[in-house]
């Protein structure tokens, strides 16, 4: 399915750029359309269309004791912005082009080479700390006159780095987990009051044994939750219930959305030999903890069991409750350990939440996460995207001249030497020179 084209205006120019998210190292790929009889009313002389990449990066550290510097400040604030790549390129200069002369609008199409090695957009601000990894466009319409600002339209887009051959291996989750399994667990000893015998909860929860996740991937997975109530005198015939028919302490949970699944962030941000640190928590959706997709998780309950402890009567009242499931977690792939730059690094840890009754009493169990991007798909570029053989301006805009070198006869020769059959040949070699691009990017 080709995605659906965003369009934005400012004036004569139209910008036609899919709102997708990008491979590092892929093609990017789109066209702004001039409306050149509205660009000379508009005095635009100019268009250009810049592709920038940046991060940027902010550490503030308080003084000690909050005590004031020289300029009344309370703190020190350290920037630092590193351009990960600009490139310029020029699509039209007043006189040099002109639109077909059945129409007012000339195509400038535009293409641009993601670097490979691009880490993935990020974003993390808190009131003292900020790191942000921005990627996007801008094009520009330069006028000329006083009191004439430029006409501008920006567009931001993601960008995630491609996956090793070893993360590729590890996406069978696509097509369900058939590997083998891994448990992490937590205990702890409640108590209802302040005084009293112990009780004791666990929680075991079983995920694909792998050493990192892909990103979007739905991720099978199993809670089990295992309370022990206290010692205690009990008739077995009315259940683990007190005698107003309530459950003992500690009953586990009894819906999915009871229990709370949490992504934690922990960001380290550096901006040269100052270093900081900000935390955030993401609830993630459609598993546990929300209310609305309780029934797509399947719920297990054991039969209560009573286990005598000694001769006089007294045992515990045991119960268990199982959740299956899977979650996808949509967030930033975590960073490698070649990355660059190394300013910002990520790290995410899976938390669940099991509340009982009682101040201090929520189980918490966190299990450590690795993201990785998954396999690249090659995005075929839509009909109206690609660079037209029969454009006047394919010739006359230098950054277009390199279709000479593949093999595409450029609009301006066959439109000179009128063979139209020429022109009609040349849109089937560049169909079928797309076709063999996509064919061995798939390859890869």
């Amino acid at each position: 399915m080709i995605p659906q084209s965003t369009t934005s205006t400012d004036g004569p120019v139209t910008l036609h750029f899919h709102n997708i998210t990008r491979i590092a190292g892929e093609t990017i790929t789109g066209r702004v359309d001039l409306n050149v009889a509205q660009a000379q009313e508009d005095n635009l002389e100019h268009l250009r269309i810049i592709f920038k990449g940046t991060m940027n990066c902010k550490v503030t550290e308080l003084n000690p004791e909050s005590t004031y510097d020289r300029r009344g400040h309370t703190s020190n604030v350290h920037h630092e912005t590193i351009l990960l790549f600009y490139k310029k390129i020029r699509l039209w200069d007043r006189g040099t082009a002109f639109p077909a002369p059945d129409s007012h609008i000339l195509p400038c199409d535009f293409e641009f080479l993601l670097p490979k090695n691009l880490p993935a957009s990020f974003h993390c601000e808190k009131p003292h700390q900020r790191a942000t990894i921005s990627y996007g466009i801008e094009v520009i319409g330069q006028r000329t006159g006083f009191h004439r600002t430029n006409r501008r339209i920006r567009r931001l887009f993601s960008v995630i780095p491609a996956a090793s051959p070893s993360q590729l291996d590890q996406n069978s989750l696509k097509h369900g987990w058939h590997g083998r399994w891994k448990d992490f667990t937590q205990e702890e000893k409640l108590r209802h009051g302040i005084w009293g015998d112990y009780s004791h909860a666990r929680a075991k929860l079983t995920i694909p044994d792998m050493d990192s996740y892909p990103i979007l991937a739905e991720i099978p997975f199993s809670l089990h939750v295992e309370t022990d109530t206290k010692l205690m005198h009990h008739d077995v015939s009315d259940g683990p219930v007190d005698k107003h028919g309530k459950p003992i302490f500690p009953a586990p949970p009894v819906l999915s959305s009871d229990v709370r699944l949490v992504l934690h962030r922990r960001t380290q941000i550096c901006v040269r030999s100052h270093t900081g640190h900000a935390e955030d928590d993401f609830i993630l959706k459609g598993s546990l903890g929300d209310v609305t997709r309780v029934a797509s998780v399947q719920h297990v309950c054991d039969e209560p069991e009573w286990i005598p402890m000694d001769k006089k009567g007294k045992g515990i009242w045991r119960r268990a409750m199982h959740f299956h499931s899977a979650v996808a977690i949509p967030y930033a792939p975590t960073p490698g350990p070649t990355r660059w730059p190394d300013n910002v690094d990520w790290q995410y840890t899976l938390v669940l939440v099991v509340p009982f009754p009682g101040m201090g009493n929520d189980l918490r169990l966190e299990v450590p996460l690795q993201l990785h991007p998954e396999r690249p798909r090659l995005r075929p570029v839509p009909q109206d995207h690609r660079v037209s053989s029969i454009q006047p301006v394919c010739l006359l805009r230098p950054s277009m001249r390199m279709s000479h070198q593949l093999g595409r006869p450029c609009s301006t020769c066959l439109l000179l030497t009128g063979q139209l059959q020429q022109s009609i040949t040349a849109g089937m070699r560049m169909r079928r020179f797309d076709t063999s691009v996509a064919n061995s990017l798939q390859k890869k």
